[in-house]
């Protein structure tokens, strides 16, 4: 049995479902082992979107020519199109480096010759085989040390089935008794207006009614995307209409502003501290929903970068 490190690319269709297809055709070649998944933005060729890459390693009786050969065939299978060299594809396949083997030929070079100097191939290399010789005398894990940041980053650990985590519902789980802390926080120490002028309770009004209608309107404007889950669904779409176009979870600050101004309105301490608090937790909640809707949408790194402000408009 040899022992070869093959490197995975997308960036082209259903960059997930292709990755994916290309997992399962390997693994019909032997026993696999899967890295992290890690979006990286495009290295030379033509204008093009993000890639998701992985490595694979693979234990298989083929030979490098015969292997070159099946992942060909993968590739074809996922209708990958030989158009312009570096150009977008839906699926690449390439060997990196193969356990005490060197080749040299016009079709095929082992270890390949730029493993050594690419960040999205030595990241997910390093995760399944840190002592994998990328080039004479190196390894992948000595190559990382020396490699520069290419704008290289980790989605996911376990990505090759198609399924909602634990994650998800653990983070409804706690949001879900937060909500009712603060709803017990508001029976217990709030208090009901008397009729008179109060600065708190005006400016909490005022909160309220913003946050209410901001969380409202965003909820329509995503439609069938819009889950009790972070994981976002086959159905949807990237929406950067609308709310959208000024934050990138404008539902989770108007829910926040909501809280928080009913917590003003009632003068609830307890309450108005608890819906401050919510902002750090939408914050992790919102990290990990942002992995998982950039793994879906090829679009959403760029999205990322023109929507900078992540709950308020024009604020936060």
């Amino acid at each position: 049995m040899t022992r070869y490190a093959i490197g995975l690319g997308s960036n082209l269709g259903d960059r997930i479902a292709h990755m994916r297809a290309a997992v399962d055709g390997l693994a019909a070649q032997g026993p696999v082992v899967v890295s992290s998944l890690y979006e990286t933005a495009p290295v030379g060729g033509p204008e093009q979107g993000p890639y998701l890459n992985a490595v694979v390693t693979l234990e298989t009786e083929l030979g490098a020519h015969a292997l070159l050969d099946e992942l060909h065939g993968i590739e074809t299978n996922q209708k990958r199109e030989r158009k312009e060299r570096w150009g977008a594809r839906t699926l690449d396949l390439d060997i990196l480096t193969v356990g005490g083997l060197a080749i040299s030929e016009a079709d095929l070079q082992i270890p390949h010759p730029r493993a050594a100097e690419r960040e999205f191939v030595l990241r997910p290399l390093v995760d399944v085989w840190p002592d994998a010789i990328v080039s004479e005398g190196m390894t992948a894990g000595d190559a990382l040390e020396d490699c520069d940041e290419q704008g290289v980053d980790r989605l996911a650990n376990d990505w090759v089935e198609d399924s909602v985590g634990w994650t998800g519902r653990f983070f409804v789980g706690v949001q879900m008794l937060w909500f009712v802390g603060i709803a017990v926080a508001l029976a217990w120490d709030g208090t009901l207006p008397d009729g008179s002028v109060d600065v708190i309770r005006v400016v909490g009004a005022g909160l309220a009614a913003l946050g209410a209608a901001l969380a409202f309107i965003s909820s329509r404007r995503l439609g069938p995307a819009l889950t009790a889950v972070p994981e976002p669904t086959d159905e949807g779409l990237l929406i950067d209409t609308g709310p959208y176009r000024m934050v990138r979870h404008p539902i989770y600050g108007g829910v926040t502003l909501f809280i928080l101004g009913t917590s003003m309105i009632l003068d609830s301490t307890t309450g108005a501290l608890l819906s401050v608090g919510l902002f750090p937790f939408f914050y992790i909640k919102s990290e990990y929903e942002e992995r998982l809707l950039r793994i879906r949408y090829p679009g959403y790194r760029a999205y990322r970068e023109i929507v900078t402000r992540r709950f308020i408009p024009f604020v936060f």
